[in-house]
């Protein structure tokens, strides 16, 4: 079990969260293909390092694989981590994360665009109840 924990709640809520926004201090806004989830990460702080890391960790356990537009407009779509911290992006900032994510996670280039909204998802490489890949 990763050390920090991650809840889901929504981008409205954001306002009566008393941790950081993470998305404001650090990340990459030049996310582009061949880059994967140390070039991101590179962009924070160590001392933020576990907590975006948490994130990394929820968004693979949880096989998130959904757009900016879900990340604002679900219910659940934003991460937060045990702190109070959370990752509350734009679209594109949200782009970037998953794009690192999944880039590193599957050895697979993506950039911003594929996770920009859910209209432009690329086919999910995975079963979703299941987290085994397919060849699509």
């Amino acid at each position: 079990m990763h050390p920090l924990s991650v809840t889901w709640q929504s981008y409205e809520s954001l306002d009566t969260l008393e941790g950081f926004n993470l998305d404001n201090l650090g990340g990459s806004d030049s996310f582009k293909a061949g880059m994967r989830w140390p070039d991101y990460l590179a962009g924070f702080a160590p001392e933020w390092h576990p907590y975006v890391e948490a994130i990394r960790h929820a968004i693979v356990e949880g096989q998130v694989w959904a757009g900016g537009d879900w990340h604002q407009y679900s219910p659940n779509g934003v991460p937060v981590v045990a702190g109070g911290h959370f990752m509350g992006c734009s679209w594109r900032s949200w782009g970037e994360l998953l794009a690192a994510v999944w880039s590193s996670k599957l050895n697979r280039d993506f950039t911003y665009m594929d996770f920009y909204m859910d209209g432009r998802l690329p086919a999910r490489p995975f079963s979703f109840t299941t987290g085994t890949t397919d060849d699509r």
